[in-house]
């Protein structure tokens, strides 16, 4: 089976709204009908790739890697489908789903809970039981062929697509999603302009928070990934749990999309930065 025909070149929607006495667009790509269901498949299936060409990744070698969700299930499936026995280290707090989700894939989860360091202990975890299983870590943190996966496939298809587009909104999980179409539109359009979204119950790049807890799974985790380069953003917008969930149900009532409360954040924040002088793209990931 040839998956680079399941991976990317997803659907954009124009989105008109009316929010606050406000009337608009926003455009956004619907990354749900990627392989595994989420935008997650691009990054996992760019860095299989280019590290087998680099020989990095064996054939048959394990693979394991820390995630909170999207990440996990897209390495699972595309690991199973190119024969590599995958392991997923998460905090014990992601949904029973997403941990499901992984397992029906014939991927093993490790829990890591808040008393072993949650996010930050399975980090640190992961690095001994990768070397006693001889496991490939893509190390999604800090990985350049994450941002070059978005900048390549996921920013190249909205400027195809929406040549006049001058801003991108998304929030921080990995950072790869924001830096990698950021740094693309830019590159395009260097008056166009990068928003980056936070939880405002864990906002660390603008409020400087360094604890607290959100329901918006796959971004906000409590650390700066490596690979976020705060001068690329223009501005940062702070999101409430409520609000995105209320979001994430307006658009399924009203439009029939089944999306994420991370897309409802993610549409929000959109809705909030735009103005007349804007073209703004997001992603439903």
């Amino acid at each position: 089976m040839n998956v680079d025909k399941l991976v990317g070149n997803t659907p954009m929607i124009k989105i008109d709204y009316e929010y606050e006495g406000k009337k608009g667009s926003i455009y956004s790509k619907v990354e749900y009908y990627n392989y595994s269901g989420s935008i997650k498949d691009r990054i996992a299936l760019y860095i299989i790739q280019n590290e087998k060409e680099r020989g990095n990744l064996k054939d048959g070698q394990p693979i394991i890697e820390v995630t909170s969700g999207n990440t996990g299930i897209a390495f699972s499936a595309i690991g199973a489908l190119l024969g590599h026995e995958v392991h997923i280290f998460m905090p014990d707090w992601v949904s029973l789903e997403r941990r499901k989700l992984i397992q029906m894939y014939g991927a093993q989860v490790h829990l890591v809970s808040r008393e072993d360091g949650g996010f930050k202990g399975a980090l640190e975890l992961v690095d001994d039981f990768a070397d006693e299983i001889g496991a490939y870590k893509p190390l999604q943190f800090d990985n350049e062929l994450n941002v070059e996966a978005q900048y390549m496939k996921t920013g190249q298809e909205i400027i195809d697509t929406l040549p006049d587009v001058n801003a991108f909104v998304s929030g921080i999980g990995t950072g790869g999603t924001l830096m990698g179409v950021g740094k693309r539109l830019k590159d395009h359009n260097p008056d166009a302009k990068v928003f980056a979204l936070e939880p405002s119950t864990l906002s660390i790049l603008k409020m400087g928070m360094d604890e607290g807890s959100h329901l918006i799974e796959g971004i906000g985790d409590d650390f700066i990934p490596g690979i976020v380069d705060e001068e690329l953003i223009d501005d940062i917008v702070l999101i409430h749990d409520c609000d995105a969930i209320n979001m994430s149900k307006r658009i399924a009532q009203e439009l029939g999309l089944g999306i994420g409360i991370s897309s409802g954040a993610n549409f929000l924040a959109s809705v909030i930065m735009d103005n007349d002088d804007l073209k703004i793209a997001t992603v439903f990931p």
